[in-house]
Formats: C-alpha cells, structure tokens, sequence
C-alpha cells in the first residue's frame, strides 16, 4: 500500500509540475489531492515507527548534521506542495548549527508539521533552527490562526489524547513525541512543544533535541 501511494504522490507532483503552478486553473485541486495523500501517508510511516519504537525494533541513528542544510532540504521538499497555493518557505538558522540527531525521523517530524501548516497557513511558513541552553531546537511556524487550546503544550508531557469534538487523534504529536524521547544525552531527553508564537501569532510547533 505504501508504494503504491508513494507513486500515486509522484504522479500527481509531476502532474502539477506540468499543469503550470498557480496559473493553471486545475492546480488547486491537484494541491488538494498531493496535501490529503501526503496525510495518509504519513499517517501510515507514524503508525509503523510507532509499531516498531514501542516494540524496541527501532535503534535511532544519531549522527552529526548541519542544521542549515536539514532545513533547505526539508524546504525543498515541501516546495512541491506550497507552491501552488502561494505558500513561501524560509529558513533562518546560523550556517555554523550543528546537531546530533535521527535525520530520517527528524524530517519525518518536520514534514509532518510542514504538511499540516499547509492547511493553515496564510502565505508563510518559517523553518528555523537554534541553540537553546542544552538543546538545539527546530521549529516550525506559520501565520495561520494558531492552534486549538488543547494543542498548546509548553512540554511532550502535557499533550492531551483524542479529541472527538475537534476529530483529532493526536496521531502526528503523539509521534513527534516519541521521536524526542528517543534522543538522550547525558541524562537529558527531547521534547517537543506547541505554541501561538508563531508568525503574525500563528501556530509554533518546537522539537528540543539534547
């Protein structure tokens, strides 16, 4: 199921590649359907790393990266779905950032926030990284109307569960939460956080990494 959605995404992002960005008047609608099946396909990958982390069948894969080019990149890969709803990206990190973290899940996190501030966003979404005491902190914000109160949380341990009166399962923090938690360093853990600090008082979502 997941390669067949996987090029089920591809198709659709070379066809809105070919259709000519926001001057085609299908584009919008090609957005739509890359943003719902980019959802469920990162629904599916957290159910599985959450399957497998909980099971203790994960070891993460802590390695040194430039802070810098993990955002460009992220960036980049978001390009294809902002684009057309004139969304632009920045990135605002010190060039000399560096960070000891899981980059294949990291981005599975930052992605998955990407994706969602699409949704909300009204033209902007900021990617920054920076030294926060003993931690580097990734974060992304948009200049949407902020998250729910019972998304707020200053730290992974006050995030709520299900939320049927909002039909949210907390699938994505829940994950993202996880994913801190598996990086440690000399008795500090990640976190993560939820704030309306964000662009304009747009929603802020922050992973802190030891």
């Amino acid at each position: 199921m997941k390669n067949s959605l996987g090029m089920l995404l591809g198709t659709l992002e070379d066809i809105t590649m070919q259709c000519g960005g926001q001057d085609c008047p299908s584009s919008p609608k090609f957005a739509q359907l890359q943003y719902e099946g980019q959802r469920v396909n990162n629904h599916l990958i957290q159910l599985l790393a959450i399957y497998k982390i909980e099971n203790s069948m994960y070891s993460p894969n802590i390695a040194e990266h430039s802070l810098q080019d993990f955002l460009e990149e992220s960036a980049m890969q978001s390009e294809a779905l902002l684009a057309p709803k004139g969304i632009d990206v920045e990135c605002d990190c010190d060039p000399q950032l560096i960070g000891f973290f899981d980059r294949e899940m990291v981005a599975g996190v930052v992605n998955n926030v990407v994706n969602n501030a699409y949704r909300y966003s009204k033209d902007k979404i900021r990617l920054s990284a920076a030294q926060h005491g003993d931690h580097v902190v990734i974060s992304v914000e948009d200049n949407g109307r902020g998250y729910p109160p019972n998304m707020l949380c200053e730290h992974s341990d006050q995030l709520t569960g299900i939320n049927f009166k909002a039909g949210s399962t907390g699938l994505g923090l829940y994950f993202s939460s996880l994913v801190a938690k598996m990086h440690k360093n000399k008795g500090r853990q990640g976190y993560i956080a939820c704030s309306n600090n964000g662009i304009d008082g747009g929603g802020k979502f922050s992973i802190y990494l030891p």
